[in-house]
């Protein structure tokens, strides 16, 4: 949790923001974010994740950092979008991306269509 609240501190100062606005910005008091940052109090997840969208970071890249212990989180060189067509297509594509390994991130929606 340490390195989480190190990292979220870190991104509010590069930002030039106050902890001010950004408790305007949460709904909560100033002292609120103090402690939050300080870790004297304990943030629920849906707390670290309306600190992170309020300051404009991608949750994914946030996880990721946490994950790397503590080196610079990777930053991805390419977006590929792909529709599918059908389910076997669907299922074979993961099969295949999961083979991959950790060097991807898969994020997928499911439309209505889905059956």
């Amino acid at each position: 949790m340490k390195k989480l609240l190190e990292f979220l501190r870190t991104e509010r100062l590069n930002k030039c923001l106050k902890q001010a606005y950004l408790a305007e910005k949460l709904g909560v008091d100033e002292s609120t974010i103090s402690r939050w940052e300080s870790g004297q109090i304990t943030m629920t997840f849906l707390q670290i994740e309306s600190y992170a969208s309020a300051l404009e970071i991608d949750v994914y890249e946030m996880f990721a950092f946490l994950a790397g212990n503590g080196e610079d989180f990777p930053r991805p060189i390419a977006e590929v979008y792909v529709e599918v067509y059908t389910q076997d297509a669907y299922n074979s594509l993961m099969q295949y991306l999961a083979k991959l390994g950790l060097d991807i991130a898969i994020k997928n929606t499911k439309l209505k269509r889905w059956k």
